[in-house]
């Protein structure tokens, strides 16, 4: 019991596993980071008091956070983003379901567009032209927002240029599987 990995899988992980259970298959699993569920509860919890205190209680930080968080958060932050976006709509109603599932789509991937059309029985086209106003305005402000991260990290000390004085390994970039470094190391532009 205590050799079962306790991290938050991702998605091909949950599919790897399925895929095992089915066909009665074994494959080699790559070494844990070594983090404690609390270990991994605690980064969330320092990553998000870092957005909110760089960003503060902006359309920015509701933004990162609507795109990246799951959950009651997520879902309010998204709110907020809609409602930055589209005021005027009223609670309840059809235009303001359609900016929220534009909003998720944007942030998210899916719904698609195709769907919302069908769904809210609308052109494809007016659809679209909405999404692509709304993905332009929400896409500069997470933009500014990210900038802003990024001189506060590197203020800090938490991530550097790849040009600095650390050398980048292969793992600096990804997922940080088998080392705990504190730094993050940003590919050059």
């Amino acid at each position: 019991m205590l050799a079962m990995p306790i991290e938050p899988k991702n998605a091909t992980q949950i599919i790897c596993e399925a895929l095992q259970e089915q066909f009665d298959v074994e494959y080699e699993r790559k070494s844990l980071s070594g983090l404690t569920p609390h270990d991994w509860h605690a980064q969330a919890v320092f990553v998000t008091n870092i957005l909110q205190r760089t960003l503060g209680d902006n359309v920015g930080f509701h933004i990162l956070r609507a795109q990246y968080s799951t959950g009651q958060e997520g879902a309010v932050s998204a709110r907020r983003v809609s409602e930055w976006l589209n005021g005027d709509a009223a609670e309840g109603s059809r235009e303001r379901e359609l900016t929220d599932l534009l909003v998720t789509n944007i942030l998210r991937g899916r719904p698609r567009l195709r769907d919302l059309s069908d769904r809210f029985d609308l052109p494809y086209s007016a659809i679209q032209r909405a999404g692509s106003a709304y993905r332009v305005l929400v896409e500069s402000r997470r933009r500014a927002a990210l900038f802003r991260l990024d001189i506060r990290m590197r203020d800090a000390g938490i991530v550097m240029d790849a040009e600095g004085h650390a050398v980048p390994t292969p793992l600096d970039n990804v997922n940080q599987d088998m080392q705990n470094s504190p730094i993050l190391v940003a590919s050059p532009p």
